[in-house]
């Protein structure tokens, strides 16, 4: 298997397991939307049913109150006694709510918090008293001031509750009715868990499901990803062979044809010279004779373009200092080969790959910076052979960069992942571009 489509069966996993931890992403926060909703419904009700018996039990108390005040004259301690009497005795009786449900019945006095009541179920256990400012005591204290609401806080016992609280104006009194917030909670800490139990039984199947019924497919596209990725890389290596037999021939038979043309031109034109021809014969052997010096300028330009004997020869470093005098020459674009190394090691399948990369992008430069500075560095890193190009042009937006239609930017991609290389883009609009391509040196 080679790099390539190693890396590509990397990637499909690597993608594969992404998705599976969106897909669990989102069945987590699905899951804790919903106990979150449910939660936020069960704590409006229960403040709601908090409020409903402060203000039921604080009315309670003030129509017995009334009822005293009018018919109980002869109880010993007054009237407000007999009120609290009645009070206490009825709750006595009580059951109370919840398991940490608590009414709590409190006056001023001086400047503390006097604890008249404290029911819990059959507890009757009245707490000690409070100082009037004590954060402890904030819903009675509220309460006592006349105010009427609920609050989230800590109380008596500094334990966090979710308090209602009612004054009773009559008897100068205050009544809370609290439970203790870990109460509401504990249900959902115990549904969340159970639900989060469920939720990762059913994700772990519904993983091994996918990946199952998803596996044979990925093998299947990888594996065809594969089979053209080494077709493409053997077409290249079939493209490279052919330029260089064209190549040769082109040099070694046209050019060896076109020399000896030449040669028996020089002899015709000496023999013209020492002779009684005309001057309009002359003139023509002499143009023949430039037709044919273009000629063999033009096989050796054309061999060389379909496949530089310096890379063969010298290796990938000198070939990109030529190609840069070419392109310098033909463009007018300054280059700067300073950061060049021409003695990195590379075989010669990949220092094609590498030049060709190198051509391709020189010839995107050309077509589409409009730079006039191009900088190139080739060095060794980390084991791998790295090409920086970089250009003070106009730049490429992120957008043509991913396209599709960059035919170009797509074929670098192609090469170098055959070798397990990639290649790395900077650029933006205005700024000139930078391309970082890098491929394993490996074994020579």
């Amino acid at each position: 298997m080679d790099q390539g489509t190693w890396k590509g069966i990397k990637d499909t996993q690597k993608q594969r397991i992404i998705l599976i931890l969106i897909m669990t992403g989102v069945a987590m926060v699905m899951t804790f939307t919903a106990i979150s909703l449910l939660y936020q419904t069960a704590y409006e009700e229960e403040k709601s049913r908090l409020v409903e018996v402060a203000q039921s039990q604080a009315r309670l108390m003030e129509a017995v109150a009334r009822f005293d005040m009018q018919y109980s004259h002869n109880y010993p301690e007054g009237t407000e006694a007999a009120t609290l009497s009645q009070f206490i005795e009825a709750h006595k009786k009580f059951e109370g709510f919840g398991t940490t449900g608590e009414f709590l019945l409190a006056r001023k006095k001086d400047q503390t918090i006097e604890f008249i009541l404290s029911h819990r179920h059959s507890d009757l256990r009245i707490p000690q008293s409070l100082p009037l400012d004590s954060p402890l005591g904030l819903p009675m204290h509220r309460a006592l001031e006349g105010q009427s609401g609920t609050m989230v806080g800590p109380d008596y016992r500094n334990v966090k509750v979710l308090a209602a609280y009612e004054p009773i104006k009559i008897l100068n009194l205050g009544l809370v009715a609290k439970i203790d917030l870990e109460e509401i909670r504990k249900p959902f800490y115990k549904a969340g868990f159970i639900t989060l139990a469920i939720a990762c039984a059913v994700i772990l199947v519904g993983i091994l499901l996918f990946w199952r019924f998803t596996n044979p497919m990925v093998e299947e596209i990888t594996a065809s990803r594969g089979q053209l990725r080494n077709l493409a890389q053997r077409i290249q290596t079939i493209r490279e062979e052919e330029k260089g037999r064209i190549s040769r021939a082109v040099h070694d038979e046209l050019g060896q044809q076109l020399t000896a043309i030449q040669l028996e031109l020089n002899y015709l034109e000496e023999e013209l010279e020492t002779g009684m021809e005309s001057q309009q014969k002359k003139e023509s052997f002499q143009c023949i004779g430039t037709m044919v010096d273009n000629t063999i300028q033009a096989v050796q330009r054309i061999s060389t373009e379909l496949r530089p004997q310096i890379l063969d020869v010298f290796g990938l470093g000198e070939a990109i200092l030529w190609q840069t005098n070419e392109y310098q020459k033909r463009t007018g674009i300054h280059f700067e080969c300073s950061g060049v190394d021409d003695k990195v090691p590379l075989s010669k399948e990949k220092a094609i790959t590498m030049f060709r990369v190198f051509q391709e992008t020189l010839t995107n430069i050309f077509r589409h910076a409009k730079a006039n500075l191009v900088i190139i560095h080739l060095y060794r890193d980390n084991g791998n052979t790295i090409l920086k190009v970089r250009d003070n042009g106009i730049g490429i937006s992120s957008e043509k960069i991913n396209s599709a239609k960059s035919i170009g930017l797509l074929g670098i991609r192609e090469r170098l992942l055959v070798w397990g290389g990639t290649v790395h883009i900077e650029s933006k609009p205005g700024s000139g571009t930078t391309v970082i391509a890098k491929i394993p040196a490996g074994d020579l």
